[in-house]
């Protein structure tokens, strides 16, 4: 494939918003919509398990509002681009996610257009990153869900 043919992308796997609690706030999007089961786990990946950036302590929480995805950042240690966005902008909407199965291809597509990656590592066998892109200057995750 030459180099400046565009990828397509799979599906959104989800919507990205950093809060400063979790529980609270899936308490009141419960109060609010049917939420469907809700899970909470609090993520804190090593050294070894990041590709680029530092280790950092996250919880993350998954809510289903009917067919999107949201997933919800609450960082606890670190620094990290949740800790740096909740300082910059507060809550709010920090990146959208896609699934894909040509992972590798996608990483490298994004570099060679000078895209840096701010963040990746594995969870569970899943590759995952964080791109920061221009122009446009969205934070899009890539993750390795279908492969």
């Amino acid at each position: 494939m030459p180099s400046d043919a565009a990828l397509t992308l799979s599906a959104l796997s989800h919507v990205g918003v950093v809060v400063k609690d979790v529980d609270k706030t899936i308490k009141f999007l419960s109060s609010i919509w049917d939420v469907g089961p809700t899970q909470t786990i609090v993520y804190s990946p090593s050294k070894e398990e990041l590709i680029v950036g530092e280790p950092f302590t996250a919880k993350i929480g998954s809510v289903n509002l009917g067919t999107v995805m949201l997933e919800l950042i609450q960082p606890l240690e670190g620094e990290s681009i949740w800790s740096d966005f909740l300082k910059a902008k507060g809550e709010g909407v920090q990146h959208i996610a896609f699934g894909v199965s040509n992972y590798d291809e996608v990483v490298s597509k994004l570099q060679e257009q000078g895209n840096k990656m701010v963040v990746g590592g594995s969870y569970e066998g899943v590759r995952w990153c964080f791109f920061d892109t221009k122009p446009g200057g969205i934070l899009v995750e890539f993750r390795d869900e279908y492969s």
